[in-house]
């Protein structure tokens, strides 16, 4: 039976163009840092930084008064008026990020033993092989996501799950995030570390141990993958269909959340609550 693939499709533009590149690193060590996301906010034009920090975007030449942003999990954020960039980057193609200082407050969280837990997988359990679907664009950056309605308050992250239709690239490399919700649109990344899921599962189901990072939630949040990495010709689609949770995705980093109508993707989280 041939496969029926769902198009999740976000269009982005280009005028005259000019270009930036450059090198990310860390501020204090002054070593590269992977995976940066870099973008013009809410406009679907932006890129990743490389393993070794290094970045090129191209950005069109009338939108010299937006925003560039540069950010990381673990990272404060950095953001320029484009024209500004631009004009200091003639002398200075390497930024510096500074690894963000998170106040603790003082509050415990205290787990109830285990059996007085209820486990819940959110999300869609889809597994088809004939219903699939793809990433929304072949920017680096590009993500799509599910939003996950949770049952009580607070909410303990354990696994997330997502099945591999088909994949022909061999090993492949995501970041998983988790947002915020706010107006009911994906809003802020609530994590404090990267993680990243790299497999070569060619059809399958593949996991990842959410416990180290003791992840709890406390309202309805959204959980993503990210394309992070060029990896050139070939698919890779994800099981799909017509019905679940929500299901957003932008074009690449720093752009504007949409939602893609009725269908979605086979992720989901394990929780206890």
């Amino acid at each position: 039976m041939k496969a029926l693939t769902l198009s999740f499709l976000l269009f982005t533009y280009t005028i005259s163009a000019q270009f930036i590149s450059g090198k990310i690193i860390d501020a204090v060590s002054d070593e590269p840092l992977p995976y940066v996301n870099i973008g013009i906010v809410n406009k679907n034009i932006g890129t990743v930084s490389d393993r070794n920090g290094d970045f090129f975007l191209e950005v069109p030449a009338d939108l010299g008064k937006d925003t560039l942003r540069f950010s990381m999990v673990g990272f404060s954020k950095k953001d320029f008026i484009l024209k500004d960039y631009l004009a200091q980057q003639k002398s200075e193609n390497t930024l510096r990020l500074e690894e963000k200082i998170t106040a603790l407050e003082g509050v415990t969280v205290v787990r109830k033993k285990s059996d007085k837990y209820k486990r819940k997988v959110l999300g869609n359990k889809s597994r088809s092989k004939t219903i699939v679907g793809g990433f929304t664009s072949n920017y680096l950056g590009n993500e799509i996501g599910i939003i996950t309605r949770i049952r009580k308050s607070p909410t303990y992250l354990q696994e997330f799950n997502m099945f591999i239709a088909k994949n022909t690239y061999g090993s492949v490399l995501f970041r998983l995030n988790f947002y915020s919700l706010k107006g009911g649109i994906p809003h802020e990344n609530i994590l404090e570390e990267m993680i990243v899921i790299e497999t070569d599962i060619e059809s399958g189901l593949v996991s990842v141990d959410l416990r180290p990072y003791d992840i709890v939630m406390e309202n309805d949040f959204l959980v993503a993958i990210e394309w992070i990495e060029d990896l050139g010709i070939g698919d890779l689609f994800f099981s799909a269909g017509f019905l679940g949770s929500s299901l957003y995705a932008r074009a690449t980093s720093q752009g504007e959340w949409t939602k893609m109508g009725v269908s979605t993707v086979g992720m989901n989280v394990e929780v206890l609550y």
